[in-house]
């Protein structure tokens, strides 16, 4: 059990962003994300995990951001790595039934020397008052406590637009040693003609004995031209 809440804490957490494949062309954003986990083998102590990045369209279908990350049992306030992130939208938007999109990441934690290599697919749907979004990951891990593997990842939301400020989402998400599902409010207030601040708030119940009892998730993005 100690050994599965170690690789638990040194893969992060499952419960984390669920990414839309668009991109817009000269958006730039500033980020704040931050997940907590409590309970289970996977967090018996609680594992807070915080990331804040800046990101911009270099063109009309490719976007990058870079994130700090502080990791810890109680407030995630030192530094323990970072993360470097692009994503190409695929499709335009409308163009198919399913709007289409890649993401590849890197991640460096200082604390547990471990770095790992993300692919994720991304598709996303609307019918009628309902956006449905997926993303499903392949990890390249590589630890000098664990060696080199693969794991695998899956994350979904079902959100009916209610209104911009407000629209409540159903998620489920999947990894090597979590199942969880639990609802979720989505929100944009428009700050003016090109500013915007866009906000997500989660809460996930873990499925399985290995899963975390209760992930709380929060994101913050301040977007600009």
């Amino acid at each position: 059990m100690s050994l599965l809440s170690s690789l638990g804490l040194a893969d992060g957490l499952a419960v984390d962003k669920i990414y839309a494949p668009y991109v817009n062309l000269l958006e730039k954003e500033l980020e704040y994300r931050v997940s907590r986990a409590q309970g289970g083998i996977q967090a018996p102590n609680g594992v807070v995990i915080q990331r804040l990045g800046f990101g911009a369209a270099v063109t009309d279908t490719l976007a990058l951001e870079a994130y700090i990350i502080g990791r810890g049992d109680d407030d995630a306030a030192s530094f323990s790595g970072y993360e470097l992130e692009a994503r190409w939208q695929l499709t335009e938007q409308g163009e198919y039934s399913v709007d289409w999109g890649v993401l590849l990441e890197y991640e460096k934690s200082r604390d547990s020397d471990v770095e790992e290599l993300v692919a994720k697919l991304i598709a996303l749907r609307e019918q009628g008052g309902y956006i449905f979004t997926a993303n499903a990951g392949l990890i390249y891990e590589d630890s000098e406590a664990a060696g080199a593997e693969f794991e695998t990842s899956f994350s979904a939301q079902a959100r009916y637009r209610f209104q911009p400020y407000l629209e409540p989402a159903l998620e489920f998400y999947a990894a090597e040693d979590y199942r969880g599902v639990g609802p979720a409010l989505v929100g944009m207030t428009r700050l003016s003609t090109t500013d915007s601040l866009r906000w997500e708030l989660g809460s996930l119940l873990g499925l399985d004995e290995s899963s975390a009892d209760v992930t709380l998730r929060l994101k913050l993005e301040y977007e600009f031209y």
